[in-house]
């Protein structure tokens, strides 16, 4: 079966996303790179021709079409999603609230919703990295495994895949520490789960980050200068 890709994300919303990206681009910069990063995480999910993409998103739409900024913004995310789906031929794109509670108790609630109808992939937005071949790559490992992992470089993972409901997987004390991929596979394997990893990638986070995105995807970076503080 071809699994369910959710896309864990948040509303650009300046100076409430990518915090320790503002001394770098400050918060209206900050955002902008954001955004353009979970448009191309959604573009890469419709690209990759598997099932549905669902993007889980906070604060949830139902509270944002209640504020006129996150109102807006969220109308143009959807725009920018339905051109998505047009050129995947159609491919469907559902918006959701992520559920409520810590980081681990919102991804097990998050794979809980859809894993009835079949294997999930769960992933971040700040992944300029993973694209449509990494994700057809992480499918692949679900037919041979029982779940998949993209570890990164920092010791966290990107994204982590199911073909069944593990709530051990994310009983994790903290998330913010450098062994966050290795507790996990030890979790997975306590609870007799094959996992498959792919290779190890990055993620955006730091003003650090900012050197290597430049050089790899210029476009996401093109125009922010005008929004760094002076």
């Amino acid at each position: 079966m071809r699994p369910t890709l959710i896309i864990f994300g948040r509303l650009p919303l300046a100076g409430q996303c990518k915090t320790r990206l503002i001394p770098a681009l400050g918060p209206e910069g900050a955002a902008r790179l954001y955004s353009r990063m979970l448009r191309r995480i959604v573009q890469q999910a419709c690209a990759s021709r598997l099932g549905k993409v669902v993007v889980m998103l906070t604060p949830s739409p139902e509270h944002a079409r209640q504020q006129p900024e996150q109102a807006a913004l969220l109308t143009e995310l959807e725009d920018q999603w339905r051109a998505e789906s047009m050129a995947a031929h159609g491919r469907r794109i559902t918006l959701e609230a992520q559920p409520q509670g810590g980081l681990g108790e919102r991804m097990h609630q998050a794979m809980l919703r859809h894993l009835p109808a079949g294997p999930v992939l769960l992933m971040g937005s700040d992944l300029p990295a993973l694209d449509s071949q990494r994700l057809r790559e992480a499918a692949r490992c679900l037919h041979d495994h029982d779940a998949v992992l993209q570890p990164s470089e920092d010791g966290g993972y990107g994204l982590i895949g199911l073909k069944a409901a593990c709530p051990a997987a994310f009983q994790l004390d903290h998330w913010s520490h450098a062994d966050v991929s290795r507790e996990t596979l030890a979790l997975l394997a306590q609870a007799g789960r094959s996992v498959g990893c792919l290779p190890v990638s990055w993620d955006v986070d730091e003003p650090h980050d900012l050197v290597r995105l430049r050089r790899h995807f210029p476009a996401l970076m093109a125009n922010l200068s005008s929004c760094q503080p002076a």
